[in-house]
């Protein structure tokens, strides 16, 4: 009976062994929500500032060009990472939930996660 069956065996078989089989590549592709958070200073003016106070001239005077504040984004996401870029920076400073530093790409951090409105 066996040796009457054995394709039908054998397919059965690994058809068996190939669903036991876990697929990782689809879990590891799924994205990670977090929250956005934008945080802009209150003031701040972009100009020179010199040390005697009066606008700088031609006399030699010690000023300085301090640009004006940017804003600060913010993401806080559900796998425990938090990440910090500042207006059109290209690199996220993060920190995992470890408290471990890295940095990474925007477009790869926007590869791993999403940014979820409702939070």
């Amino acid at each position: 009976m066996f040796y009457k069956h054995w394709k039908k065996i054998a397919l059965a078989l690994t058809a068996f062994f190939w669903g036991g089989c876990n697929d990782n590549s689809t879990s590891s592709k799924e994205q990670v929500a977090c929250s956005f958070i934008g945080e802009c200073p209150e003031y701040g003016v972009a100009g020179y500032y010199c040390e005697d106070g009066i606008s700088p001239d031609d006399n030699g005077q010690n000023c300085t060009y301090v640009p004006e504040p940017t804003c600060s984004i913010f993401y806080n996401c559900d796998d425990g990472v938090s990440c910090l870029v500042d207006e059109g920076g290209h690199v996220l400073k993060c920190r995992d939930k470890q408290d471990k530093d890295f940095s990474i790409q925007d477009t790869e951090f926007f590869t791993k996660y999403y940014i979820d409105p409702d939070k």
